[in-house]
């Protein structure tokens, strides 16, 4: 993702260029909040699995945060999640009845049943870990189609709306798949913004006004049809 002044200047004015700047402006910084947002709720959904270090390196690999935003959304996170780093310090000290656990207890069908038991938690924590990220990646693609719709409504009638869109995508530099996602929920919402609904359509009318009638064969009263009747010899 690239910076929000590395912006292509294509063939806008300077004024639009100038509001342009401060739309991108807007939107890295609304990507940045909504990254810390959901770090610090992905390591209170994962608090029980993972502590907040792991937690947070956890985070920005599974959601893939921006190399150019890693320290800040890091150092905001942190700052979010004081209290509950400060809880887990405090329930973190070692007791004395824990450090004397005897060596006997190393058996091998305990051992075994341990292995399992850490195979399991290690399943249980990855995908613990995978239902965060989606939520998070969610809230992050949200935000992206918010802003990508601002900058197709900043541009209009300058370029049409998928063009605008595209811009944004490619400023942003997104991967394919999730540049595909984004452009495609951004066009739905700028097409429900702006393109009449339903009830602004004409009104469909009768079957017989939209369907062509066949001619009809209209027979003259003052002509009526005779019938002769002609006598065999």
């Amino acid at each position: 993702m690239t910076a929000p002044n590395m912006i292509i200047a294509r063939r806008f004015s300077p004024s639009l260029r100038l509001k342009l700047q401060v739309i991108f402006a807007k939107a890295w910084e609304a990507l940045a909040e909504t990254y810390r947002g959901q770090a610090a709720e992905f390591v209170q959904r994962v608090a029980a699995w993972l502590p907040v270090d792991e937690a947070l390196d956890r985070y920005i690999r599974e959601v893939g945060v921006p190399g150019r935003m890693v320290d800040t959304v890091r150092a905001r996170a942190l700052v979010a999640l004081a209290p509950l780093i400060e809880r887990s310090a405090d329930a973190a000290e070692p007791s004395g009845e824990e450090a004397g656990t005897p060596w006997l207890s190393f058996r091998l069908e305990q051992l075994l049943g341990g292995l399992r038991q850490r195979a399991q938690y290690v399943e249980e924590t990855n995908l613990q870990c995978r239902l965060a990220a989606c939520l998070a990646e969610e809230a992050v693609s949200a935000t992206h189609v918010r802003m990508a719709t601002e900058v197709a409504d900043a541009l209009r009638g300058e370029l049409p709306p998928d063009e605008a869109i595209m811009h944004y995508v490619r400023t942003f530099d997104l991967p394919a798949l999730e540049a595909q996602i984004i452009f495609q929920r951004a066009m739905a919402r700028w097409a429900a913004r702006h393109t009449p609904g339903p009830d602004a359509m004409v009104p469909a009318q009768d079957g017989t006004a939209v369907c062509a009638s066949a001619p009809s064969l209209e027979l003259s009263a003052a002509a009526p049809l005779r019938l002769r009747l002609r006598a065999s010899a």
